[in-house]
């Protein structure tokens, strides 16, 4: 019956994913783990962290998942702090995690400067979900252009775009797009300095940074490292967590290099005081008082559930082997296009230092990025397709590992078969990036997303 007709959809989409081709989306991938996340899931698949009477439990794994996250981050607790330290709530996901952050921020601001206008300055590389916080909370999202070599914002730009109505400078741990860690302890304190908040997302890998650095700091990726350029060791993890002062919210998904289920992410602050900027009550309301921390009202408690019952069984060396897996595998594909015998044609943008290789052509005239794309598809690889400026990217997780030599030569020989016959590279992406460029008035293809969205809901 109907279970039968899942199991057999559940099998041809794991088709889609398990061989270890396709750009982030799956982070974990083992059958007997996500089994594991089930039975969890399944067990509390009814609760609803709404009325905490009834679901006691689910309430104690969300206070636990946040004090594991805040721990992670380096948060100040709140032994540490007449303030209450550091706190969080869970949300469904980055997006949610960041409109929540841009709320509070622009409700404290509203509250204690009388800013009835509200601006964010953020690099051009930060999540969309900032222009959709913007959108939703009558915000004014400020962009400032990255270097297009190494894909950093310059702080001096930051400053110069900030106004009196500045209630918050963003910036990421490592950005979506290629993969860079922005300057966050300069940011951070370019705002501390403003009295402004920072918000550091660290949602697409911020959850592996802090294993990244436990790796190196052991010596247990000296021999995947760059060669040091001026002395310099050009693999460091700059700062970005709670450590900064000046960071006063920080975003990260358990959903990702979490291994959590999907629907999980947990955004943090620096005090409860500004925490509780992010909460809506109503207290006149004719069903009664009602307080709710997100934007949801009822929420999955067996994600929560499953959430904390991964994090357990996996623990620190868990994390640790499966950080080192993933890196390798990273580092491995950003050398092997930029390195001595990397491939012509091709430069890696920026120095990655997660999870995430953003490359592009050094000739687009020869060599269309976006033919590459379809060429690496041929051979089962699913890449992102990125703009501004044209670039492919992949995002390793666990799947990957080990398959790194697979995708380097069919990435080389992806690359040479675009330069030999770019004809057969014109249409598909290729045509609708070139396309998306050349239109002056760009609002011309919001049709076209918009009616994409709705077939995803057709019957």
């Amino acid at each position: 019956g109907i279970l039968t007709l899942l199991t057999e959809w559940s099998r041809k989409e794991r088709e889609l994913w398990e061989g270890g081709r396709a750009s982030g989306a799956i982070y974990h991938g083992n059958e007997k783990f996500h089994e594991f996340l089930g039975k969890a899931y399944g067990l509390f698949s009814v609760a609803n962290p709404l009325h905490p009477d009834l679901f006691p439990y689910v309430r104690k794994t969300e206070g636990e998942v946040v004090a594991m996250m805040i721990h992670l981050f380096r948060g100040r607790t709140s032994r540490d702090d007449d303030d209450g330290g550091c706190c969080g709530t869970l949300t469904s996901g980055g997006t949610e995690s960041i409109l929540l952050a841009c709320k509070a921020h622009r409700d404290r601001a509203r509250d204690l400067r009388g800013i009835a206008s509200p601006e964010i300055v953020a690099p051009t590389t930060v999540h969309a979900a900032f222009q959709k916080a913007a959108h939703y909370f009558g915000m004014r999202l400020i962009l400032v252009d990255v270097d297009e070599r190494t894909g950093l914002v310059d702080v001096d730009d930051v400053r110069r775009n900030m106004t009196r109505n500045t209630v918050l400078v963003a910036g990421s741990a490592p950005n979506f797009p290629h993969g860079i860690i922005d300057p966050i302890r300069e940011l951070s304190e370019l705002a501390r300095e403003r009295g402004v908040g920072f918000h550091s997302d660290c949602c697409l890998g911020g959850m592996i940074l802090p294993f990244v650095e436990r790796l190196q700091a052991d010596g247990r990726l000296d021999d995947v490292a760059s060669r040091p350029d001026d002395d310099v060791d050009v693999d460091v993890i700059p700062p970005y967590d709670f450590r900064l002062p000046g960071v006063t919210s920080l975003s990260a998904d358990m959903h990702k290099y979490g291994y959590a289920p999907k629907g999980a992410s947990c955004v943090m602050y620096s005090s409860e005081e500004l925490r509780r900027y992010q909460y809506f009550v109503s207290i006149d309301w004719t069903g009664g008082i009602y307080a709710s921390p997100t934007l949801a009202g009822s929420r999955p408690g067996g994600i929560s559930v499953a959430t904390w019952a991964g994090m357990v069984h996996l623990g620190e060396e868990g994390y640790l082997e499966l950080t080192e897996g993933i890196i390798r595998t990273t580092r491995a594909i950003r050398e092997g296009i930029r390195g001595e015998n990397g491939i012509d044609g091709l430069e890696v943008i920026g120095n990655p230092l997660s999870s995430v290789v953003a490359f592009r052509s050094t000739s687009p005239k020869e060599v269309n990025i976006y033919g590459v794309g379809q060429a690496m598809a041929k051979n089962g690889w699913n890449l992102n397709s990125l703009q501004y400026p044209s670039c492919l990217h992949i995002c390793c997780t666990n799947l990957h590992c080990g398959k790194e030599t697979a995708f380097l030569t069919d990435l080389r020989s992806a690359v040479e078969e675009v330069r030999a016959h770019p004809e057969k590279y014109a249409g598909g992406s290729a045509a609708v990036y070139g396309m998306a460029h050349s239109i002056p008035d760009a609002t011309l293809l919001e049709p076209i997303a918009r009616g994409f969205v709705d077939a995803l809901f057709s019957g």
